[in-house]
């Protein structure tokens, strides 16, 4: 009779046990959620300063700040909603030398009811060099990124004239890996600029985002990349 009560009384213990268990993780999983998710960002406006870049290379550079975004826990406002949205407002463009307004940013942000703005602007430059016995392609890629808080009203990030070159050594896990979904691209010493500006352009949004993406990791490397 004895025996058979401490069975019980051991699965029930057993039970408990495992259920607090289950219980602890799924309170743990949804507070590592909540703290991935940041608010809503939109990636407007965009500006190609000189015209510069192709339609493959351009959409490289955006992609890669919305992956950016993504994988730093913010959720994205469509690319053709914030255009729509911009010429509904009536705001002007900003170009390579002329930034955007913040007051437009922040009537803009709010019409679309986004927690953060980012803008940016970017500029290719490519060029064959002659090394050795052959040519050589070789893309540069220079990034500016404004974020601005539409609450505040106010800028929050900022950095200007990151640089990045096609034929650089990238070091992507001091990056931070998880800043980028997609691969940095394969180029090719004397192939064509396109995959060159890509490159180039990847790892300019990386080193540009990486401050913000990872500002409250504390085991990550915030020195300039």
């Amino acid at each position: 009779m004895n025996y058979c009560k401490q069975r019980v009384n051991r699965r029930i213990l057993i039970t408990s046990v495992a259920a607090a268990l289950l219980f602890g993780a799924a309170l743990t999983h949804s507070a590592g959620a909540q703290e991935r998710v940041r608010g809503s960002a939109v990636i407007f406006p965009v500006v190609f300063a000189r015209d510069s870049g192709n339609e493959t290379s351009r959409k490289t550079a955006i992609d890669s700040v919305e992956e950016s975004l993504q994988k730093g826990g913010y959720s994205l406002i469509s690319r053709k909603v914030a255009a729509n949205t911009w010429r509904r407002l009536a705001l002007q463009m900003p170009s390579g030398e002329t930034p955007a307004n913040t007051a437009d940013i922040v009537k803009f942000g709010a019409a679309l009811k986004a927690r953060y703005v980012v803008s940016a602007v970017f500029d290719f430059h490519s060029r064959s060099i002659w090394v050795d016995l052959g040519p050589r392609t070789v893309s540069s890629a220079t990034v500016d990124i404004v974020i601005t808080d539409i609450a505040q009203g106010k800028t929050v990030y900022s950095r200007e004239n990151v640089m990045a070159r096609s034929d650089e050594k990238f070091d992507l896990a001091k990056a931070g890996a998880d800043l980028l979904v997609t691969p940095l691209v394969t180029i090719v010493s004397g192939g064509p600029k396109t995959p060159h500006e890509q490159r180039a352009v990847q790892i300019a949004v990386a080193r540009a985002m990486h401050g913000w993406i990872r500002a409250d990791d504390d085991d990550y490397d915030h020195k300039g990349l």
